[in-house]
């Protein structure tokens, strides 16, 4: 399963009053008026004074980090004067309209297609950025993939009004009024506010809950009815109430949403490549994740992707420099630092877990071990390099090593502050100052953010950062580690369990699990590539308890004998058999445990960086 996540951007606080936004540009979407996943959008624009004027959709979105041309989804694209009469339009690239005679223009019209049902090729936009109508059922609306604006006017205000079918509701952290069942209208201050407030629009399965002072939503659409909102609410409350500690008592915003989205297994919306996961913005997230029946796992999915997103809250919302907060659209120049925004935000959502108690210490050290495994697949470069140059090769195909080596770049330079200070100053308390002092409106200047960084703590941290940040020099995991009392060594000879060389697949068309990547001589219970499993300790396999039973086969826990009933096809006579995992001498990789041979220096400064909130 892969996740991928997106940094987007703030815009002033949400509780704009709705009677004092004026009519900027002023858009009309009809949700009741669908063809062939198509909408047509109408747009009013503000009083233009040139000529000649361009029309702008986004190339590329904040924190993105890759191109998308929602311009490309535009067709039949009309620009009219007072009079209805057509203007003059050139469509020199995907995402520019120029427009001649633009004084006159009083009217734009054109059509969108939806990007979820486009070829799942290389260009295909992840689905939490993208958009879906599917007529009288529901509407993923990210502003960016609908409508744009006239260069030089990006900061007036918009004013949005959807006619809906009356039984569908609209989730939005957007303001919003409904002067009758069939219309909503939405307000921003400008297109930055706005592209940051998606909708989602569906016959409502919500539900809402206060953390720290914020009112929390809920709103799902799950294809087949198995995930509901109810259920993500208990989910997301205890990982708030976490996250609200962890600000200190307050969240920094006063309202979130959370708009998530399951398709079914065998949904034509899924991705070709198995891809899930969200798009954060800085009061709402959107989610694309798999409709699963388990409801074990369905929390433990949720519980790391929200944590994530969630605490974006903190970067770039309230942390953010000029290149995020004066976003462009056009010809973006991209910040260097992924290692705060998505590196930083990444390990406190893990730490969080566990200081929360959502997640037990050994958990968190698993969770660190994985982005240790995940982050050598990737060559050592300067982070601030990588950033800056991300849009383009080779750093491209290096975004998501963001969340593996800039999650434990953040954990690195907790445990050196922590120990430098003497637990006096942790990385959060570095983070709430920045906070403080710069907030969702007022951004830093990319260059100085080390510097002040460095100001904030102490000089020893300009080393770490010449070092690990702005140079590529490995990380020094066993150095760092050993001051939390964590043994850590490259490789290692060990003993493990297992069964032999066997794997499972999903068959989601015949809805069963099938035996891969083995033969009969490599596994000890004789399966054959394509096998179909029954059961195990005759417990008939279901997607429901899948996990439970097939992950002890690849992974066993323990020595005890297990009985496996499988059948080379549905017709064909099911076989039993009885297996025992056997000791193998292997080479361990990245090993990384807790040392009992530990000081109680060094169990003190893990104590300090683990200790529970409450605490």
């Amino acid at each position: 399963m892969k996740f991928a996540s997106l940094a987007l951007l703030m815009g002033l606080t949400t509780g704009v009053a709705f009677a004092q936004q004026p009519a900027g540009y002023q858009i009309t979407l009809d949700l009741q008026q669908v063809a062939n996943d198509r909408l047509k959008v109408v747009v009013q624009p503000p009083t233009l004074t040139e000529n000649q004027a361009t029309y702008i959709m986004p190339s590329v979105i904040p924190g993105s980090y890759s191109r998308k041309d929602y311009g490309r989804f535009v067709s039949g694209f009309t620009a009219l004067d007072a009079k209805r009469r057509k203007l003059k339009v050139k469509h020199p690239s995907p995402n520019l309209f120029v427009i001649d005679n633009a004084r006159t223009l009083a009217r734009l019209e054109y059509y969108v297609d939806d990007t979820w049902d486009a070829r799942q090729d290389d260009n295909f936009i992840f689905q939490p950025g993208g958009t879906n109508f599917e007529a009288g059922r529901n509407f993923v609306l990210n502003h960016y993939g609908l409508y744009g604006y006239f260069d030089g006017q990006k900061m007036m205000p918009y004013q949005l009004t959807v006619r809906k079918p009356a039984d569908l509701y609209g989730a939005t952290a957007l303001p919003k009024q409904s002067p009758s069942a069939t219309e909503d209208v939405c307000t921003a201050p400008s297109y930055v506010t706005l592209s940051d407030g998606p909708i989602l629009y569906s016959r409502p399965d919500t539900a809402s809950f206060a953390a720290g002072g914020a009112r929390i939503g809920v709103s799902v659409v799950s294809e087949s009815g198995v995930v509901k909102a109810a259920q993500i609410q208990e989910i997301m409350r205890p990982m708030a109430e976490a996250l609200a500690q962890y600000f200190g008592g307050e969240m920094p915003v006063e309202h979130y949403e959370f708009l998530l989205y399951f398709p079914g297994l065998n949904s034509p919306l899924n991705s070709k490549n198995g891809g899930y996961g969200a798009m954060e913005h800085s009061y709402s997230s959107v989610y694309f994740l798999p409709e699963i029946p388990d409801p074990d796992r369905v929390k433990s999915m949720v519980q790391e992707v929200a944590s994530h997103e969630f605490l974006h809250m903190l970067a770039p919302l309230n942390i953010h420099s000029r290149e995020i907060g004066e976003f462009d659209f056009r010809d973006p120049q991209m910040s260097q630092h992924l290692w705060l925004y998505e590196g930083v935000t990444e390990y406190i959502a893990q730490l969080v877990q566990v200081r929360g108690g959502l997640n037990t210490p050994d958990e968190f050290r698993q969770h660190i071990k994985q982005k240790i495994d995940n982050a050598e697949k990737y060559p050592n470069v300067s982070f601030t390099t990588m950033s800056r140059q991300i849009l383009d090769a080779p750093y491209k195909d290096m975004y998501q090593n963001v969340y593996e080596k800039g999650a434990l770049i953040g954990f690195l330079l907790d445990i050196r502050l922590q120990e430098s200070s003497q637990g006096r100053q942790s990385l959060r308390d570095v983070l709430l100052t920045l906070r403080q002092k710069y907030g969702p409106t007022r951004s830093f200047e990319d260059k100085d953010l080390i510097p002040e960084f460095v100001a904030l703590t102490n000089p020893q941290m300009q080393d770490f950062f010449d070092r690990y940040v702005i140079g590529n020099e490995p990380l020094p995991y066993a150095e760092y580690f050993q001051k939390i009392g964590w043994h850590y060594a490259p490789t290692e000879e060990g003993k493990t369990l297992a069964f032999g060389n066997i794997g499972f697949s999903y068959d989601s068309a015949r809805e069963q699990f099938k035996a891969a990547q083995t033969k009969a001589a490599e596994n000890a219970f004789g399966l054959e590539e394509g096998d179909i499993i029954v059961a195990v300790n005759n417990q008939s396999v279901t997607m429901a308890n899948a996990e439970q039973l097939l992950r002890p086969l690849v992974e066993p826990t323990s020595a005890e004998p297990v009985t496996v009933r499988f059948q080379a096809s549905a017709a064909a006579k099911p076989k039993e058999r009885t297996a025992t995992p056997r000791t193998f001498d292997v080479k361990l990789h990245n090993v990384l445990r807790v040392d009992p041979a530990a000081t109680p220096a060094q169990v003190a400064l893990r104590t300090q960086v683990l200790k529970p909130l409450s605490q």
